[in-house]
Formats: structure tokens, C-alpha cells, sequence
């Protein structure tokens, strides 16, 4: 063997070493998304998952907060009509968040990542956040009555302070709590208790479940990012986990476009 082929044969092996190590490191990736993790005790201090320790439902998990890649995704979209969406109608770029009101993360991320992100982002006029629901009821009885608390609130125009105040309520999620938050937010409590009674109300919030699942999202909290074309989203980035602000920022400044310059900040 010539040295030429003896070090196209040694580039070879190399190649196929390093795909190796690519696809041992995406391994590692997944399986960190799929480890069981025990709730933080404070907004300031996220738990981190038990070494060895897996989940035997992975499908139904709470992801944690940590550093979570943003990976690119094929062009799924995410249908807006419809959604509580909150920023500029002029923005381009959406963040998209699926999310479950007696997750621990969400909240989390709520108290902690959010507030930095509607400030520069949303607020500005450059980014639309929208909410999603994906409440896994298999381990969070109150997630799916949350999630309709947030929704029949939506009907009277008061999604957004119910989706704070069932967050800022995270610890006393229960039948009680939504009547009462209900009364404090204005709403008429007699319509509001005959929206969380009626069964087409839980199908409407089971839609977002659906779209998460063509997405390949079973946890939350799980974000979408893209542009906005109408009613839709095209979906550029995909994270199963709360990324940090720094990676939101990083991924949204990659999608801007010079368009958002001016845009008006509104909710809808």
C-alpha cells in the first residue's frame, strides 16, 4: 500500500470514528431530555435529575430547565388562528410555547427566563410569544383544569391574568382556586363555571395536545420558534426544555429580519 492510500485510509477510519462519536453524543442528548427530574424547590434553584435515574414514562415527563440545545427541525408548521398570542401583529419571528400549568419548569421559566424575554423581545415589538396547552394530566391531576380555567378566561378577554395568576398560584392548583381567581379578575363567575362544565371546552384545549404531538413534543416546558406568514408558523428551531435567555436571544436574532424595525407592541 502506497502512503497516499495508507492515509486515505486513515482519513477514512477517522471519519467514520468521528460519526461515532456524533451519534453517542445525540444519544446522550436524548436521553438528558428523558431523565426523571425532581421538582425545584425555589425559582431560583432548578433541580437537577438523580444520575442513572430514568424515567418508565418518558412520554409524560416535565422536562427540566437546563442548558437545552436548540435544534433545527425540518418546515413543520404551528397554526395560530385562534391562539392566545401576545406582541406586535407586526412581528415576524414567534416563539411558541407548549406548556402545563402544575409543571413545575413552566413555572419556572414563567418566573425566571420570561419576564427578560417579554421585556426586550416582546414588548419591543420584535417577537410574539403564544401560548400553547399540553397539560399531562397522567401525572398532573390539576393540568388540565387549569388549562381550561385559562381558557374559559379567554372567552371574557382575561386569558393573559389568569395564565399569570394560575402560574403565580402554581403550589394551590385546585377546584376551588379557579372560581375565586375568577371572581378577583372581573370575570362573570356563572359563565365562567359553566365554561369549565362543558366537554367541548376540554376538546378545544386538546387541539394544542395533537399539534404537539405531530410536532414530537410529549414534555413541557417545549418551544417553537419561526416566522410568522399569516395565521401560521414555520417552524425553524425546536427545544424540549426551557433554554436559557441567552439561547433564545441567540436563535431569534438569527431569524430577524430588518421588517420588525418600528413594529407596535399589542396583544391579542
Amino acid at each position: 500500500m502506497t502512503a497516499e492510500s495508507q492515509n486515505r485510509a486513515v482519513s477514512h477510519r477517522a471519519c467514520k470514528i468521528g460519526a461515532s462519536i456524533f451519534l453517542i453524543a445525540c444519544a446522550v442528548l436524548l436521553d438528558a431530555c428523558a431523565t426523571t427530574t425532581t421538582p425545584p424547590t425555589s425559582a431560583g434553584q432548578p433541580a437537577t435529575a438523580e444520575p442513572g435515574q430514568r424515567s418508565a414514562q418518558s412520554s409524560g415527563i416535565a422536562y427540566q430547565d437546563g442548558s437545552v440545545p436548540i435544534v433545527r427541525t425540518t418546515t413543520p408548521t404551528v397554526v395560530l388562528a385562534g391562539s392566545h398570542r401576545i406582541g406586535s401583529s407586526g412581528a415576524t419571528v414567534a416563539v411558541v410555547e407548549f406548556s402545563d400549568y402544575q409543571c413545575p419548569y413552566c413555572r419556572d421559566f414563567h418566573e425566571r427566563i420570561y419576564p427578560r424575554l417579554k421585556k426586550e423581545f416582546v414588548d419591543t415589538g420584535i417577537v410574539q410569544f403564544v401560548h400553547k396547552d399540553l397539560p399531562l394530566k397522567s401525572i398532573h391531576a390539576q393540568a388540565m383544569p387549569a388549562a381550561l380555567a385559562a381558557s374559559c378566561a379567554g372567552l371574557q378577554k382575561r386569558f393573559w391574568p389568569m395564565h399569570e395568576a394560575l402560574y403565580a398560584n402554581h403550589d394551590r392548583l385546585s377546584p376551588t382556586l379557579y372560581p375565586q381567581l375568577a371572581r378577583e379578575l372581573g370575570l362573570d363567575v356563572a359563565k365562567f363555571g359553566a365554561c369549565l362544565a362543558d366537554p367541548a371546552r376540554e376538546q378545544f384545549v386538546m387541539r394544542d395536545t395533537l399539534e404537539a404531538q405531530t410536532l414530537g413534543i410529549s414534555g413541557t416546558p417545549s418551544f417553537v420558534i419561526g416566522r410568522i406568514q399569516g395565521d401560521t408558523l414555520t417552524v425553524e428551531r425546536l427545544a424540549k426544555g426551557a433554554p436559557s435567555f441567552e439561547d433564545f436571544a441567540r436563535e431569534i436574532d438569527k431569524l430577524l429580519k430588518p421588517a420588525n424595525a418600528g413594529a407596535t407592541p399589542g396583544t391579542r
